[in-house]
């Protein structure tokens, strides 16, 4: 009876104990009776919906802290004083249910010492007083006959008020509030001195006997640490950062096969890569790479310039889904290929375009997106890059470093050695023959172990076709079909099998076809009959074979702007000549500049002939700003009449050779222009 309790949160307390074992109790806030079995009760207390309250509340703050810490003290005292409070239950064991007098109690008490064992009385060296055992008995019955109410508390002595003055204790925490706890996170030698500043102006309108005390460094510690240290972290780093320091850790989303679930992500390696051709340093690539959750085997990748886009994602993604082939650098087999059931990505732009999706859905794979800015929601792919640094990279000269104090004196660009073409192969025999065959510590087994020893379990398949699989990664689209073909980015798709389709379906007729961005050389054209995918070249070839569509796209621009300026018409392959030449001499002439994105336009075309580098004796030609040259070369005309630019200013050809330079993060200086178009 009266027994107190809360149950969901709430404060009650028992009134009766009725027939059938059914229990009556309050509801202590609003008096509202409530009858529950006595077995759905005890149910509430196992799942931890009910929670048994003292019969006797605390009397004094230093009584209320000590029923807070009777839980955790166990854990935080010695053996000793564990054994001290047990030898002291004894005594209130032993003086249970006697009259609390004092000429009763002490012959009891000295009986009780005497009686002890040797151990004992190292322990209590000394026959306790009587009021040092009533005060024990109070306590172990106040905290619900717990031993821990036995305990020393030294923790709870002294005083618990505040000694400082009213007016100090205000400003210390308006201080506080201002200036330690804001973005331009201020130490507290800053804040001390702040404050007591503050106090010393405040005592010159004070007489002696009224001045407020100085603050010293350890009461503004103390008061700080007060402060929940996420609320600190959070005020002077952001809610996101203290989010990210004092996240809890989990296993979070488990695979239990095999592709089950992947994950990718892409990273800007740490070293230099160099041209082929010139030795140049062009940059550091891009690395997408898909990471199978369940054994760490990595199923794809993508190396190249390009920034994380949705061709890089197709890239890794086609790579991933497809068998490898075999490689004679390769000492043991990759073979991990096979649709992907759940694909874990970021927020980032590349992974919410209709592409991924219509690819995706295709095979019946699901795109599971990351909480925004949680990046540890993928932290399996996150280490294996943080892998790929440590273990790779540094074995690699040209490497950078995050910390320029980790760099020192090294110069990343003068000691580059590897081409990409070099890093993807170091990369691929790292990732087979190394990284898929050390124990990995969080599996406990090797990644290609435990993909050969789960892989059967797996129902896994391909698409129907290399056909389908490619047009799956594309962009699909409307076209008209005419004589000409298709025509799509200023470019002529024919052949006979769309021929064949125009004798069935009509001259000229709407039709689906798939683009691929990283090579304007072809398309796929669905066939209105079957569904079948027909891969249909580009009618100039030559031109557009092994063309990325960004390339084109600049070659369009390059020769517009040429045939507005001559008047005649300029090919799309003249221009893309030109370009190449201009880049090519622009990765001479600026060897202190970047040039990933200029490697960008050599890739996968024919080597082109660049002129020898100048001697370094040779002086470097001043950049000083002049008109453009009259001069002209066969192949590049510039026109030497002035142009008059309209209300709106048009951009010549040489301003859109600057202009497309700087786009490529290698900028042409106006005597480079002069020298080039001469």
């Amino acid at each position: 009876m009266g027994q107190r309790f809360e149950l969901d949160g709430q404060r009650h307390h028992i009134t009766r104990v009725l027939e059938d074992e059914r229990i009556e109790f309050e509801n202590a806030d609003n008096g509202r009776r409530q009858e529950l079995l006595l077995g759905e009760l005890l149910g509430h207390h196992k799942k931890g919906r009910l929670v048994f309250k003292s019969l006797a509340e605390p009397t004094s703050g230093a009584r209320a802290a000590m029923r807070v810490l009777n839980n955790a003290l166990l854990a935080a005292v010695t053996p000793a004083q564990q054994k001290l409070a047990a030898l002291r239950l004894h005594f209130v064991k032993r003086l249970e249910g006697v009259v609390t007098t004092r000429a009763v109690v002490e012959p009891l008490i000295e009986a009780i010492w005497t009686g002890l064992g040797a151990p004992e009385r190292e322990l209590m060296p000394s026959i306790p007083h009587a009021s040092s055992v009533s005060r024990w008995r109070r306590q172990y019955r106040e905290c619900d006959e717990s031993i821990n109410a036995l305990l020393d508390r030294v923790a709870l002595k002294g005083n618990r008020e505040s000694r400082l003055h009213p007016e100090v204790e205000d400003l210390v925490e308006r201080c506080i509030q201002e200036l330690y706890l804001a973005p331009e996170r201020r130490n507290m030698e800053t804040v001390l001195a702040a404050i007591n500043q503050h106090i010393d102006a405040a005592n010159l309108q004070r007489i002696s006997s009224e001045h407020l005390p100085r603050v010293g460094y350890s009461c503004l510690r103390t008061r700080i640490r007060e402060i929940p240290a996420y609320d600190v972290w959070a005020a002077r780093y952001g809610k996101r950062s203290a989010d990210v320091k004092f996240r809890s850790s989990g296993l979070g989303e488990q695979a239990s096969l095999p592709l089950e679930r992947a994950s990718i992500d892409h990273c800007r390696l740490d070293v230099f890569v160099v041209d082929e051709q010139t030795g140049l340093p062009l940059g550091r690539p891009w690395l997408t790479v898909i990471l199978d959750e369940c054994t760490r085997m990595v199923l794809g990748y993508s190396l190249s310039f390009d920034d994380p886009s949705a061709m890089t994602v197709m890239r890794a993604l086609r790579h991933a889904m497809l068998p490898k082939d075999e490689d004679p650098d390769l000492l043991n087999a990759w073979p991990a290929w096979g649709v992907i059931r759940t694909l874990v990505v970021d927020n980032g732009l590349e992974f919410h375009g209709f592409s991924l999706d219509h690819a995706t859905g295709r095979f019946g794979t699901t795109v599971q997106t990351c909480p925004r800015r949680q990046p540890w929601y993928k932290g399996k792919i996150e280490r294996y890059f943080r892998t790929v640094m440590s273990d790779l990279l540094s074995e690699i000269p040209g490497r950078t470093f995050s910390n320029v104090l980790e760099r020192g004196d090294y110069d990343s660009a003068k000691h580059a050695v590897i081409t990409l073409e070099s890093l993807n192969r170091v990369l691929k025999i790292w990732t087979v023959d190394f990284y898929h065959q050390r124990r990995h510590s969080a599996l406990g087994e090797k990644p290609a172990a435990k993909w050969a020893r789960l892989i059967g379990q797996v129902d896994r398949h391909l698409p129907d076709s290399a056909e389908s699989m490619e047009a799956s990664f594309g962009k699909p689209l409307k076209r008209t079909l005419g004589h000409q073909g298709v025509q799509n980015d200023s470019l002529l798709y024919n052949s006979d099998a769309l021929a064949a389709l125009r004798h069935r379906h009509g001259d000229r007729f709407v039709i689906s076809v798939i683009t691929n961005d990283e090579d304007v050389g072809y398309l796929y054209a669905v066939c209105p009959d079957t569904g079948e995918y027909l891969k249909v070249p580009a009618v100039d070839a030559a031109y557009a074979n092994g063309m990325t569509r960004w390339q084109h796209r600049k070659c369009r621009e390059y020769a517009n702007l040429l045939s507005e300026e001559s008047q005649d018409n300029v090919s799309l392959a003249d221009a893309k000549q030109r370009i190449r030449k201009l880049i090519a001499q622009d990765m001479l002439l600026n060897p202190g500049k970047s040039r990933s994105k200029l490697h960008r336009w050599l890739k996968g075309q024919d080597p082109l002939e660049v002129p020898a580098p100048a001697p370094a004796s040779a002086k470097k030609p001043t950049r000083k700003k002049s008109a453009p040259s009259s001069k002209s070369t066969p192949g590049l005309e510039v026109p030497t009449a002035p142009f008059s630019p309209p209300a709106q200013p048009a951009r010549t050809s040489t301003e859109f050779a600057d202009e497309l330079l700087l786009t490529l993060d290698a900028g042409i200086a106006n005597q480079f222009k002069k020298e080039a178009f001469a």
